[in-house]
């Protein structure tokens, strides 16, 4: 499937988004950070009444502080496990995929799974902020192990996914949750329920951005679809890529894609 400039989508189809859902890591931030302009593009969007939902790997913790201090409608967590957002009193909610304790349970058994091999496959470590995360398991190999120990990554993957294991590989981590969700159930949840939309206003009227694997099933749902640069290294591995790439990378990418979309907002 080719992949097309982010300039080439039309002036119609930008004039119908009225949402943006955005992978975090390296797509929102890059190097670890989270540049000025991404800041900026955000708030532009929410003065622009565009309404943004990260959708991440990335652990509740993380995710709590998102949805309390940054310009975004709220956040969908932990691969899809949690939707969290400000109620109308300012109060932040967590509405899970399925009953929490559940949830935390299964969590507790894939750590009982994954421990006894995970010193097999040096140096990969479980995440520093996995004592944050209420659902899933979080396998580092390029968040803080330096340099990225990618042969380690797809071999312990290939592991996991033959003993018949819900894991996908996100830019920094190996993810493991149990198995009927992922990033794109969970927005299809939130996108009908909070905000009424069907099937075919969300193809419409929804952008997602990534720029890794774990985001192909949003790559697949939303036509209007578009990976930050530095998505070019993982093509080869998609089935369902973004139908257009941005020129810059992570964060910046990001800005691109706001600043495109605002020209027809303006």
């Amino acid at each position: 499937m080719a992949i097309h400039p982010l300039t080439s989508l039309s002036l119609e189809a930008r004039q119908k988004i009225r949402f943006i859902l955005t992978d975090v890591d390296d797509t929102l931030t890059w190097h670890g950070r989270l540049p000025v302009a991404a800041l900026s593009a955000l708030s532009a969007l929410e003065q622009a009444g565009v309404k943004v939902i990260p959708v991440t790997g990335g652990c509740a913790g993380w995710s709590d502080m998102m949805a309390r201090t940054l310009p975004v409608s709220g956040v969908i967590t932990e691969g899809g496990a949690c939707y969290i957002h400000k109620d109308e009193q300012g109060h932040l909610d967590y509405q899970f995929w399925q009953d929490e304790a559940q949830m935390r349970e299964e969590k507790n058994n894939l750590l009982a799974k994954v421990s006894p091999i995970l010193g097999d496959y040096a140096p990969l470590k479980l995440a520093r902020d996995q004592d944050f995360r209420l659902t899933d398991v979080a396998i580092d190999f390029a968040q803080d192990v330096s340099p990225p120990a990618v042969q380690a990554k797809d071999k312990l993957l290939a592991h996991l996914q033959s003993l018949e294991l819900n894991a996908k590989a996100s830019s920094i981590h190996i993810n493991l949750c149990q198995p009927g969700y992922d990033k794109f159930s969970m927005a299809e949840r939130v996108l009908t329920n909070q905000y009424g939309l069907n099937a075919e206003q969300m193809r419409e009227q929804v952008l997602y951005v990534g720029d890794a694997p774990n985001d192909e099933s949003m790559f697949a749902r939303f036509p209007v679809s578009v990976g930050v640069a530095n998505i070019i290294d993982h093509l080869p591995k998609l089935k369902n890529p973004p139908t257009f790439i941005t020129q810059s990378f992570g964060g910046l990418g990001f800005a691109e894609v706001a600043d495109f979309l605002l020209l027809t907002k303006r």
